[in-house]
């Protein structure tokens, strides 16, 4: 027998019987009882915000197990549910609109000057009189049949009730029309809780749970710029997102490789695409019709993010929400210029504040050199932030970094002070840290990294993957490897792509350098031979004064050296190199650059006209720099490397 928990009125019975009408082989009891809400009639729901206001009562009979479930009209469920209460069941409406109830049928605009309107909502009493500012809106309790008896009684002229309430009573032909307002979004929407846990319950009620076709949210931290800092579970999600709504300071290309819609609800100081209602609602929205929604964030979610608001909202109104964490803006920030948010004997607390409200704060230890300040949004608020600090106790001598595009290649970071800040102007997003850890920072050369992946060959420095060149696999026929005595790799791309499709025998198998090397042993083969260079003319040479007679190679299609003109060699194209167009970039940003092939080289000039003056360019291979000297680059600038940590000068 299952127990049923529900309030005592006609209405709230009536709803018990539309859920359980869908499962006519069970047998129940139902079990009513007066809420507070129900006993306290004299408190207007004008003002009142207890939110389980009718359903505390019943909810508690729950935890104590007195009933197996309970029948809730949704919009009355308090946020957030009891933590030992789970909705195991979201119904249909019948109709989300109100309806309004009037002597005479009189519609809204129809009503006389000074006539009375009845309803329990506040919002509701808000919209009348903003159309109609010359009626008296008044608040109302009771059960539907007696707030329309209080018509017949003279002491109104008209109700509000819930379009879905007077069908549920049989009261249709009451109503003297729908209203134009916006209503909650659960109106009319039943809820069926159960005490966590009971999952033969979640599963009795599964059918008619209408969440079944809803899709997700998930709130994703993208981080603060740079997209390697993106975390492998928020790339996860968005390879499965039917639609992406993205933040400001996103650059949207990095999207492209998803097959989601992409949809810019960016805000900035004095420019919002979007308002955040607008959002909320559009996020709400993309997952009742059933999409898998993400609302990717600049940072993290929950930092500063309105990760909070969007969460709550969707959190109200029953739709699953998960959130990805991100790197935020001051961790980013900090870590860029090695900067520690807190050191022993330096700081021991760090605070995260957003400037737009800094004179709101009241510090607890005015002016302690024990602990770090970090401010987001405060590009525009140096001067004032300045002068509250020193109004707070704070040395007007403490350092200061004002770190503008963190973890981006145009970031920069400047040192100063808070007195020397309020003349300063700084550019958004701006990260400004306060504190004695300021005095830890180290700034090193940014290099830009032109291959395919970071490997091999790392000048000191702080590296900007700025990939130049992919690869695609080729369709083709690998050649049977009994027929050769050796094997030959140049790239580390084609160690993949031909073991992908071949395993070897007891043929010997050479590598161009170590980083080639390495990836051949991550297939479980030996390396043979490396040459002392990383060079294919050095393995050229080596083969011609060897004895083998048929070497395999496999290259790409734009492979040109001194391998394929020697007679035992037989070149299999396994792969084909493609050029990326990279945004343009500001150049004058980095101290070095690497080119890993000729193919970065060519791809490089197919954007800029030179390398700047300013540059030095690490290149693997003679082949590559003689590329990047046909494009009149300065000899003086470019470093020839040879195996890690050993170079040779142009």
């Amino acid at each position: 027998m299952l127990k049923i928990l529900s309030r005592d009125s006609r209405l709230a019975k009536i709803q018990v019987k539309e859920v359980i009408s869908n499962f006519p082989e069970i047998e129940y009891e139902l079990i009513t009882m007066k809420t507070f809400g129900d006993i306290h009639r004299e408190i207007s729901l004008f003002e009142n915000k207890q939110q389980d206001f009718f359903t505390d009562e019943i909810d508690k009979a729950l935890l104590e197990e007195k009933g197996d479930i309970a029948v809730h009209s949704a919009k009355d469920l308090p946020y957030p549910l009891n933590d030992g209460l789970e909705v195991i069941a979201l119904t249909k409406s019948p109709d989300k609109s109100d309806s309004l109830v009037s002597r005479e049928n009189k519609r809204l605009m129809e009503l006389p000057k000074g006539a009375k309107v009845g309803t329990s909502s506040k919002i509701r009493k808000e919209q009348i009189e903003k159309i109609r500012p010359d009626l008296e809106v008044v608040s109302i309790r009771g059960t539907i049949e007696e707030r329309i008896g209080l018509i017949e009684s003279c002491h109104v002229d008209a109700v509000i009730i819930a379009t879905c309430a007077l069908l549920r009573l049989g009261h249709s032909d009451k109503t003297a029309g729908p209203l134009p307002f916006k209503t909650h979004p659960l109106q009319g929407n039943l809820a069926v809780v159960a005490k966590r846990g009971r999952s033969d319950l979640k599963a009795l009620f599964y059918s008619i749970d209408i969440r079944k076709n809803f899709g997700k949210v998930w709130l994703v931290g993208f981080g603060p710029g740079d997209p390697d800092l993106m975390t492998i579970k928020a790339d996860k999600v968005l390879a499965s997102a039917d639609i992406i709504y993205y933040d400001d300071l996103i650059d949207s290309s990095v999207l492209n490789k998803y097959h989601a819609e992409a949809v810019y609800v960016g805000k900035r100081k004095g420019e919002h695409s979007k308002e955040q209602d607008e959002i909320n609602e559009m996020l709400y929205q993309s997952a009742v019709s059933g999409k898998n929604t993400v609302r990717l964030k600049g940072g993290d979610p929950l930092v500063f993010g309105r990760g909070g608001e969007e969460s709550a909202y969707l959190n109200e109104r029953l739709i699953p929400v998960e959130i990805i964490p991100g790197v935020s803006a001051a961790n980013a920030s900090a870590a860029s210029f090695s900067i520690p948010l807190t050191r022993r004997r330096v700081s021991n607390e760090v605070t995260f504040r957003t400037a737009h409200t800094a004179h709101k704060y009241e510090s607890q230890d005015k002016g302690s050199n024990t602990k770090t300040l970090v401010y987001y949004m405060g590009a525009s608020k140096l001067s004032e932030l300045s002068d509250w600090l020193v109004s707070e106790g704070w040395d007007s001598a403490a350092p200061v970094a004002l770190i503008s595009n963190g973890s981006r290649y145009d970031e920069e970071c400047r040192i100063t002070s808070i007195k020397e800040m309020s003349g300063l102007r700084a550019t958004s997003p701006l990260t400004i840290i306060i504190g004695d850890v300021v005095k830890e920072k180290h700034i090193y050369d940014k290099i830009l990294y032109t291959g395919l992946e970071i490997g091999g060959f790392i000048p000191v420095g702080k590296i900007f993957h700025y990939p130049l060149i992919k690869t695609v696999p080729v369709n083709a026929s690998v050649p049977q490897a009994g027929q050769f005595d050796a094997v030959v790799f140049t790239s580390k791309s084609a160690v993949r792509y031909f073991f992908g499709k071949s395993n070897l025998d007891n043929q010997k198998i050479l590598a161009i350098g170590p980083s080639t090397g390495r990836e051949v042993n991550n297939f479980g083969y030996k390396v043979d031979f490396v040459p002392d260079t990383a060079d294919s003319d050095e393995l050229a040479l080596m083969i011609q004064k060897s004895e083998y007679k048929a070497v395999l190679y496999p290259c790409s299609d734009l492979s040109r050296n001194a391998l394929h003109n020697l007679k035992q060699v037989r070149p299999f194209v396994c792969y084909k190199t493609e050029k990326i167009i990279q945004p343009k970039l500001d150049l004058s940003f980095f101290r070095s650059i690497v080119f890993t092939s000729p193919s970065t080289v060519e791809a490089f000039f197919d954007i800029y006209n030179e390398i700047p003056k300013t540059a030095v360019c690490y290149v693997i291979g003679k082949h590559t720099a003689l590329c990047l000297k046909n494009h009149n680059a300065d000899g003086s600038q470019i470093i020839q490397v040879r195996r890690q940590g050993e170079i040779i000068h142009v």
